[in-house]
């Protein structure tokens, strides 16, 4: 067997912050019962970021043992790819409960041979994968593209991020998903500081390098009074109306898992 299909054990062990079963709460999928695979580490800082936690590597992961059970196990990190994909296998029962695991972090692309080896284990178990990344790694995202169904980008707006939006790995990656046919979104966080000038340039941005995939506009969950505050709601439209100027399906949606209290 070649290296490029090695089997998930053959997989480098990968740093995990928490497995568990949930509904997904962001983009088209949102009230879709998914298992989690929670990536530790990211290299980027968002000013929205609502998983800091991810930053380092925990001592120890998270993995939820049944999926209407709140307890956890507490294995040590890093965890091999054939112990995440048991844990996947073992949430998900009976069989068919959840239509997708969600891969996400932290940026799951920091751990791109990981990535492949577990979507590739989980799809022999039935399930769809649906890989949640910044947007800004195209190469490693290339590396995984035949392991997963679908992939929700980030566009990362100044005004939310705290840093200047990175338009050039941006274009590169959606134009890989495009390519594909694996866009599911692309979710752009707005906030207070979103200016409808800025919403323009992402629509049409997007609508040139993934036409194929809705834009969702997501209000940013408040953050302890942590800057920037969330867009009032008498934004949202201004926005949604500057977007639709340049992108024909462009939707409001946001942290439906927050206003449900789940994780």
């Amino acid at each position: 067997m070649s290296a490029g299909h090695a089997p998930p054990s053959a997989a480098p062990a990968v740093p995990v912050l928490e497995v568990f079963s949930s509904f997904q709460g962001e983009g088209p999928r949102v009230g879709e019962r998914q298992v989690f695979v929670r990536l530790a580490r990211c290299d980027l800082r968002c000013a929205f970021c609502d998983t800091p936690e991810s930053y380092p590597t925990p001592d120890r992961a998270r993995v939820q043992r049944a999926p209407d059970d709140d307890g956890d196990d507490a294995p040590p990190n890093p965890l091999p790819v054939a112990d995440l994909a048991a844990a996947v296998a073992r949430l998900d029962a009976p069989r068919g409960l959840h239509r997708a695991v969600s891969v996400t972090g932290g940026e799951p692309l920091l751990h791109p041979k990981a990535v492949r080896a577990l979507g590739l284990a989980c799809r022999a178990l039935g399930l769809r994968v649906h890989l949640e990344t910044g947007g800004h790694r195209p190469g490693p995202l290339e590396e995984v593209l035949d392991a997963i169904d679908e992939a929700t980008p980030d566009l990362k707006l100044a005004s939310a991020c705290g840093f200047p939006t990175p338009w050039d790995a941006h274009r590169a990656s959606y134009r890989l998903l495009e390519g594909a046919r694996k866009a599911l979104c692309v979710k752009a966080v707005v906030a207070a500081t979103t200016t409808p000038a800025e919403v323009e340039r992402a629509a049409a941005f997007c609508a040139e390098h993934v036409p194929s995939a809705p834009l969702v506009l997501q209000p940013m969950t408040a953050k302890d009074g942590a800057p920037p505050p969330p867009p009032p709601a008498a934004l949202l439209p201004r926005l949604h109306t500057a977007a639709r100027r340049h992108h024909p399906d462009v939707r409001v949606i946001p942290q439906a898992h927050k206003l449900m209290g789940v994780r």
